[in-house]
């Protein structure tokens, strides 16, 4: 580069007040200072507190509401949720949609996730759980045979996946989990045009129910992982391999 070259900077880019709005209400959720159930103050209240127009914070709020993290109540104000709702999840759903195809981060995200979720839910399934896991295992199954077709089979592949997740009891793991399968929902739908590919899932199924029922943590990671093998993610599997059955 010669001297006389000049580099050229972007500039920075700086928060919008709503942005920044956001930011202080989820600061303040982060560190207890807000709780589910607590009424905010008004709108002029919190433009005064804060410093900023009364357009700005009534932009803010809708962005709040719009993701699930306050709502109005009419006649009464705007308060944070009691609970999460399945709204509160939408942005890190379309983030994920929007950054990302069926990448090699997108199948570490998901092997990750399923490894969690089915360790949690090894741990706290109940025998009514166990139940609906193996019903909807025997529905696949049955599927195949009945050869329902590619569209009803992905959906029941996804059916034992949310069998799972509700074992574990715990609502956001139950979210998360369901973003991320819900992802897979087409290129799995694509993969169950080949018979051997919903054999293969079949017997997938059963390795990570026996895995579930030994509670044997290893054995689950093993099941997760080995469930990808002959896929068209089998490439990305190979380094999972390595990371999660240490070298196996």
């Amino acid at each position: 580069m010669s001297d006389n070259q000049q580099i050229v900077f972007q500039s920075i880019q700086q928060p919008t007040v709503v942005d920044q709005i956001i930011d202080i209400i989820k600061d303040a959720l982060i560190r207890g200072e807000l709780t589910a159930g607590q009424k905010l103050p008004s709108e002029p209240d919190l433009a005064r507190q804060l410093g900023v127009g009364r357009s700005a914070v009534r932009e803010a709020l809708k962005v709040l509401q719009a993701i699930g993290v306050v709502e109005s109540r009419r006649g009464s104000g705007t308060y944070i949720v009691e609970k999460p709702s399945g709204r509160l999840l939408n942005p890190l759903a379309f983030a994920i949609m929007l950054g990302t195809d069926v990448s090699s981060e997108l199948i570490e995200l998901r092997v990750m996730i399923q490894i969690g979720y089915c360790e949690l839910a090894a741990s706290q399934a109940t025998e009514d759980d166990w139940t609906i896991i193996e019903q909807t295992a025997n529905a696949m199954e049955n599927g195949m045979v009945d050869n329902v077709g590619h569209e009803r089979l992905a959906h029941l592949d996804l059916d034992f996946h949310y069998a799972i997740l509700e074992a574990t009891h715990n609502p956001l793991v139950q979210k998360i989990g369901r973003t991320v399968e819900e992802l897979f929902f087409s290129s799995i739908r694509d993969t169950f045009r080949e018979p051997k590919n919903v054999e293969q899932a079949v017997q997938a199924h059963r390795a990570i129910i026996n895995a579930l029922r030994s509670q044997d943590l290893q054995q689950i990671r093993t099941a997760i992982v080995n469930s990808l093998n002959d896929t068209p993610w089998k490439d990305e599997v190979k380094t999972l391999r390595r990371i999660h059955l240490n070298g196996q």
